[in-house]
């Protein structure tokens, strides 16, 4: 993990590194990996449970903490648009998003 080295030596030797060289902010592969999740839930709430659009955004904002208004910008993002086309064009059934993510509910 990143870092626990570092605050480990920090924590034997009593001497804090520069930590100048590190970039600040979001991990963009994570934020990358939950946007996925949040298209794929997306597309569970609307095609298989058939919740309204109010609903939708509401449920996803409780799931992923996230306000209503970014995860309608995380969804208008180009990639993410298009995953989500591309998810509502293969149609998966819920086995499918069972095997995907399977520590999320699936009803």
């Amino acid at each position: 993990m990143k870092g626990v080295q570092t605050l480990f030596s920090q924590l034997l030797t009593g001497e804090a590194e520069d930590t100048a060289r590190r970039t600040p902010g979001r991990n963009r592969e994570l934020i990358a990996r939950r946007d996925e999740r949040l298209v794929y839930r997306h597309y569970y709430y609307l095609r298989i449970s058939k919740k309204r659009y109010d609903e939708i955004i509401q449920l996803l904002s409780e799931e992923f903490d996230l306000s209503g208004y970014t995860i309608i910008e995380r969804l208008q993002l180009e990639n993410n648009f298009q995953l989500l086309k591309q998810i509502t064009a293969q149609q998966p059934g819920l086995n499918e998003l069972r095997k995907r993510y399977p520590w999320m509910v699936w009803k």
